[in-house]
């Protein structure tokens, strides 16, 4: 286990344009300072610098080593949060999460076969076990550090029924024929 004085420098990429996200950049690194004793250096880039090194991190064990980036998950469901972020071979996996050369790569890989079977387990409880697992093991790695969460208030008229509510308050695409206003 290293100490936070044998860790190397770290330096935090994040986009620049937003002026809100920069003051929250500075008091986390204000607070990973004082708190965890780690030094942080910011650096603000433009968007699509922030997208280009993001993506060039893929495999490449020099690339850009922590940033700030929004995921907005597409569907609600285990597998669109880790393992499109962690597999083997995810085009998302841009932390190399199982694919480096860190002492734990090899209980990485392991995740990352939990992943995939439960990506492959038709038994709801069975996967819905499975992806659990290894969201701990990721949570105990600490391979997505958020950053930010949004809460969101909305309103429904209660003469729109059908609706099944979930975790992202997205409407799976099979949902919409049973959704429906009453008169």
């Amino acid at each position: 286990m290293q100490t936070t004085a044998e860790l190397p420098p770290i330096q935090l990429t994040y986009v620049a344009e937003n002026n809100t996200f920069s003051q929250e950049v500075k008091v986390l690194i204000q607070t990973w300072q004082k708190v965890l004793k780690v030094q942080v250096t910011p650096e603000a880039v433009d968007y699509n610098t922030l997208l280009d090194k993001v993506t060039g991190a893929t495999g490449n064990a020099n690339g850009i080593q922590m940033w700030g980036l929004a995921w907005v998950g597409e569907y609600p469901d285990p597998q669109d949060w880790l393992s499109q972020q962690f597999a083997k071979g995810s085009p998302n996996n841009n932390m190399n999460y199982g694919q480096n050369t860190s002492g734990t790569a090899a209980q990485q890989q392991l995740v990352q076969k939990q992943l995939q079977d439960a990506d492959e387990n038709l038994t709801a409880s069975e996967r819905q076990q499975s992806y659990q697992n290894a969201e701990q093991q990721l949570i105990n790695d600490v391979a997505w550090l958020p950053m930010q969460q949004v809460t969101e208030t909305f309103l429904r008229s209660p003469a729109i029924v059908g609706i099944v509510d979930n975790a992202q308050n997205t409407i799976a695409p099979d949902d919409w024929a049973r959704i429906y206003r009453v008169q």
